[in-house]
């Protein structure tokens, strides 16, 4: 169905599209964040120790203010208490380890219980020895008395056996160094995912070389989802004992793309050992850079006027984020709340559009599946015709509240889906 009265609906007939890869995506938060339920992302890390029988798993929650409970407190401000629960059970799901804390936050504003930025931070580890384990985890809120749990499967293996290994990487946000220069405090960074390309970030993890005061090798690459390499360093150093910690620091204004692999290699005497992680740069609420928020406007073109559009690419950084922050504002359904719901479905939906109809030389929400998708959300029912005879492949989507139906025809045989000209009219009645 459509997601804008028609009045906002007009149809931009230009082409100017930007197809470079400075994508800006939207951050689509879990459905289950914001609805009354104290809901948590959380990250299990597992870190080398000078023990080599053992790793250190941290156990690392993040919960968002606006998803506690906040009653007023009687020195003034508001509280807000849950309760943290790890239950760690072995391969026999039999019950190794357990703990229970008590969280007490407390904010100075009613503003601020509302907040989907501030969040409560948790930190824990314990020593495991390699096996497979099973992690349950969960909240209660004392207020609310309703609860959030997520199960989580973690392997840890016998690094020990070989020549060389690394550990987990972490990401993190803001690091706080002791006296001697090394890491004592820290902020993970959570669901892989920053929301601004400003300031730095960094990468933490170990590596294990079974032959003491080894020389070391460690590449890192930032690959887009086009196999690209944005960028890479090399640094070199020596493990003076078996297990060195390394932390690396990365300036965000370095990212151009929003979806990136981080490949880091470590060699040591000729042999190389490499691990991945994915890391995205989503904006939350309104862009923060000039390349983001052009994009962001960009994949308006749907619901904006031609002189709106052109007037606001046009303009400097801060008119343009006034505006974008002001025309959403305006179609808040709900302003009550934090979340704004006819902004989070539009760019989920050019979300979806990118990653399932880019080309590889533009954007999903570009192409005509993705523009129909957009404006008229996903279609009651999909028939596919993938092998014909006489015709090229094509897909009908219909539309059966909005009594619409589209057919989409792979022009060049490599997936190039394209409206069929004798439905334009339905798109536009």
């Amino acid at each position: 169905m459509h997601i804008f009265e028609k009045k906002y609906i007009l149809i931009l007939f230009f082409v100017a599209l930007c197809t470079s890869n400075a994508f800006a995506q939207y951050f689509e938060e879990n459905k289950l964040s914001g609805v009354g339920i104290p809901y948590f992302d959380v990250s299990i890390e597992r870190q080398f120790t000078e023990n080599i029988d053992e790793e250190r798993v941290l156990i690392l929650g993040s919960i968002l203010n606006d998803d506690l409970t906040f009653v007023k407190s009687d020195t003034g401000g508001f509280d807000a208490e849950f309760e943290w629960i790890i239950a760690i059970y072995n391969d026999e799901d039999k019950l190794i380890f357990s703990r229970t804390s008590d969280e007490k936050y407390h904010v100075n504003t009613f503003k601020k219980t509302n907040s989907r930025v501030d969040k409560r931070v948790i930190k824990n580890q314990i020593l495991l020895n390699a096996g497979k384990y099973k992690f349950l985890i969960r909240t209660i809120d004392l207020n609310s008395k309703k609860s959030s749990q997520r199960k989580i499967e973690v392997n840890i293996a016998k690094y020990y056996n070989k020549n060389i290994a690394v550990s987990d990487l972490m990401l993190l946000d803001k690091i706080t160094l002791d006296s001697s220069g090394w890491l004592s405090n820290f902020e993970p960074v959570f669901v892989e995912n920053f929301t601004d390309r400003q300031g730095v970030f960094y990468i933490y993890f170990n590596v294990y070389s079974k032959k003491p005061d080894s020389p070391i090798q460690i590449k890192y690459e930032f690959i887009t989802n086009k196999e690209k390499v944005d960028f890479d360093s090399t640094l070199q150093d020596t493990i003076p004992h078996n297990i060195k910690s390394f932390l690396i620091k990365i300036h965000k204004n370095l990212f151009k793309a929003s979806r990136y692999t981080l490949k880091l290699s470590v060699t040591i005497d000729g042999e190389t050992t490499s691990k991945e992680k994915k890391l995205t740069f989503f904006w939350k609420t309104v862009p923060s850079t000039s390349e983001d928020i052009h994009t962001a406007l960009m994949e308006m073109k749907y619901i904006l006027s031609s002189d709106s559009l052109s007037k606001y690419l046009k303009a400097n950084l801060e008119e343009q984020k006034a505006f974008f922050k002001r025309f959403w504002a305006e179609r808040d359904p709900n302003p009550e709340t934090k979340k704004n719901e006819l902004m989070d479905e539009y760019f989920k939906r050019v979300n979806y559009a990118d990653q399932h109809f880019s080309s590889f030389s533009s954007p999903g929400w570009i192409s005509d599946r993705g523009r129909i998708l957009i404006k008229f959300g996903p279609p009651d029912d999909i028939e596919r015709h993938p092998f014909e005879l006489d015709t090229r492949a094509y897909i009908i989507w219909r539309y059966y509240s909005l009594k619409k139906t589209f057919v989409f025809e792979d022009y060049t045989g490599f997936g190039d889906y394209r409206l069929n000209p004798n439905y334009t009219n339905v798109e536009n009645e």
